[in-house]
């Protein structure tokens, strides 16, 4: 994922892009995970004249219609992941991750897609239909039960 493109008059662009992804587990689990640069976050912090000693990132989970926190969770140095447990079955959501200087202050940098569930699609989504071989495949091998046909 590391690289460069050459842009428009010579210039270089990352390819390393910061994203904020949001996946529902299983019913009641919503992960997240992560990707920001730290020269951005320092870049900002510098703008706004906030010492490195003084922020903290900072996830927040909304409720998508009313905008509400939900959950509001101080992360330490270098997690870039986060499960947050109880998520209502037919709520919906989204995940901004952010800086935090005080308790008023809150300035989010990355904002997650927005999880729509539907308790119809979502009970089908969440058992994924496995094909009948897959519980006779391990890493590297194929077994098959010589006593009984696989095929039943």
């Amino acid at each position: 994922m590391w690289g460069c493109i050459v842009a428009e008059r010579g210039h270089y662009i990352s390819k390393l892009q910061d994203h904020l992804v949001a996946r529902i587990l299983t019913p009641g689990k919503l992960f997240v995970y992560w990707q920001l640069q730290d020269e951005k976050v320092r870049f900002i912090c510098e703008y706004f004249y906030i010492p490195e000693v003084q922020f903290i990132k900072t996830l927040r989970l909304y409720e998508h219609d009313s905008r509400k926190v939900i959950h509001e969770v101080v992360l330490r140095q270098g997690v870039s992941s986060w499960l947050f447990k109880g998520i209502k079955p037919n709520s919906n959501y989204y995940v901004e991750l952010g800086i935090k200087r005080s308790t008023e202050t809150f300035f989010p940098l990355l904002k997650s897609n927005s999880i729509i569930q539907d308790h119809d699609s979502q009970s089908k989504s969440d058992k994924p239909i496995s094909p009948g071989w897959t519980g006779k495949v391990s890493t590297y091998t194929y077994y098959e039960n010589l006593e009984r046909s696989i095929f039943k």
